[in-house]
């Protein structure tokens, strides 16, 4: 019996196979776009074979299942009909929530990151990945100096497949970037940055890795073509400007939008020319073209764009608020990507792996959506209760103080607390309704926060000092005057342990907050 049929004439080394349920025939999964992953058996394509099936065999996943967003929607209408009839684009945004950056300066100030992906329809009805794009997005509450600019981060594309032309592929991403500045626009976003990573820094991909000569030229391409496209962009009005440079120092450019990584690419690079590896030179020099290329780019090339959305001379918008609900996505971000694709042998080079490796990614991106939105559900069902929680506690405070009876906090203003005691109270009060706003705008897991396990330890903290108060005698922390305690006992131990436990509150919030 001959191993997959479907590859006799060009055969495919690749030892994933399957048996058809029905006649028995072995299949690579690569060939019959099987997914072992999902429930079903293999049934090949002969006619007795899928009578005889009975619709055991496997339904494939379309990426127009995944979660659609506003990015997703208004990218794909642009590039609608741009190809030949039959071969729509589909474009989604399977990552689209809160990150942090590791620098120093900026992790305690969170930037949206968006994963942007491009799915073309081929023959058969399978599916093309063909596009890949990173984003970030610095809205209102990220860094001050990266408010109101969005970077765009990498952008990668396949190899062409079949009869499609380079001209057809190059029109197509200029019109989903184009798009994205008029997203970006109509956000709120004044600024765009673009960037050409160093020839030296390797790890720019998304679908594919790049030797020395081969991460050259498309160092010099990429640098020409986003002059292209942004002269492009000028003249339709889609742009009002840019400005390009060798260095980000010479423009608006500024570095904290860098990853950690990338600012340390650059710095390496910049070192390079000054001090080169003999290891590097070595690959530079074994060809006069890839040194003249490395000539050029490092003397000639401009690596920074800084591209303009607002008029000259008109102010800067304030920047957007990005609060809104979030496409949780783990393995659409580039380094898990990237990890997940060597792995699991998911590539790009053909136009059979790439139907195979969309295939599997679509399944898996499908997986994780799911996941993430019954998470989502159960978070809100958390917050609810936090609230509901939280509004009873206040409620039950006000009717004690109103009341004027001997409550928690000391019975009010004219209790044995004294004014002190109101203090205290209004400060938990508005711990309390701070956790409550924290709890509706800002969604505490996507910030690395467990509002439901702070909220807890607020109410927790909230009881253990009703309970010391109502514990104290009279001449505790409510003395005439409003002195301290100065004799040991229990009502200055109880008073003593109150900062204490307001500053272990902060520090957890603190330890809660820091980055992942």
């Amino acid at each position: 019996m001959s191993v997959c049929p479907i590859c006799i004439y060009k055969p495919i080394q690749d030892d994933r196979i399957e048996r058809c349920v029905a006649c028995g025939q072995l299949y690579h999964h690569i060939c019959s776009l099987y997914n072992p992953l999902e429930p079903g058996s293999l049934v090949c394509q002969r006619e007795e074979c899928q009578s005889m099936a009975g619709g055991q065999q496997q339904r494939l996943l379309s990426a127009a299942s995944l979660i659609d967003t506003g990015l997703g929607k208004f990218l794909t209408s642009k590039v609608r009909g741009m190809l030949s009839a039959g071969h729509p684009i589909i474009i989604k945004v399977l990552a689209d929530n809160w990150r942090r950056s590791n620098h120093p300066l900026t992790w305690q100030f969170p930037y949206r990151h968006k994963a942007v992906f491009a799915f073309q329809q081929s023959a058969g009805g399978a599916e093309l990945m063909m596009f890949g794009m990173h984003v970030h997005e610095f809205g209102a509450q990220s860094y001050p100096a990266n408010q109101g600019r969005a970077y765009v981060q990498c952008i990668d594309s396949t190899p062409l497949y079949g009869a499609e032309q380079g001209d057809e592929r190059q029109a197509l991403l200029t019109t989903m970037l184009c798009g994205y500045f008029e997203y970006a626009q109509r956000m709120g976003f004044s600024i765009v940055h673009m960037h050409v990573p160093p020839p030296t820094y390797a790890d720019t991909y998304i679908f594919k890795s790049r030797s020395l000569q081969v991460q050259l030229r498309a160092c010099t391409n990429l640098a020409m073509w986003f002059h292209r496209l942004l002269e492009a962009a000028v003249h339709n009005r889609v742009v009002e400007g840019f400005e390009s440079a060798r260095e980000c120092t010479d423009i608006d450019f500024p570095p904290s939008v860098f990853d950690p990584e990338e600012a340390a690419a650059e710095t390496d690079y910049k070192h390079w020319l000054v001090h080169p590896h003999p290891a590097l030179v070595a690959q530079v020099n074994a060809c006069q073209q890839t040194s003249e290329m490395f000539e050029r780019i490092a003397e000639k090339t401009d690596r920074f764009f800084v591209v303009k959305l607002t008029p000259p001379g008109r102010p800067f918008p304030p920047p957007p608020d990005l609060s809104g609900p979030t496409v949780t996505c783990m393995t659409a971000s580039r380094h898990r990507f990237v990890l997940l694709c060597e792995m699991q042998g998911y590539l790009f080079h053909t136009i059979e792996h790439a139907r195979y490796s969309t295939m599997m990614l679509v399944a898996i991106f499908k997986r994780e959506q799911e996941q993430a939105m019954q998470e989502e559900a159960m978070m809100r069902e958390e917050q609810l209760l936090l609230n509901n929680m939280l509004h009873e506690e206040a409620a039950q405070r006000e009717r004690e103080f109103a009341s004027g009876m001997a409550g928690g906090y000391g019975g009010g203003l004219s209790g044995p607390m004294g004014p002190r005691g109101a203090v205290m109270a209004s400060s938990l009060h508005a711990q309390a309704a701070a956790m409550r706003q924290m709890s509706v705008q800002l969604p505490g897991r996507k910030y690395g926060v467990g509002v439901g396990e702070v909220g807890e330890e607020l109410l927790r903290e909230q009881r253990a000092v009703m309970g010391m108060q109502q514990r104290m005698p009279d001449g505790g922390v409510g003395m005439p005057g409003g002195q301290y305690p100065t004799q040991a006992g229990p009502g200055a131990a109880a008073y003593h342990l109150l900062p204490g436990s307001s500053d272990a509150f902060g520090i957890r919030r603190g330890r809660h907050m820091a980055p992942s």
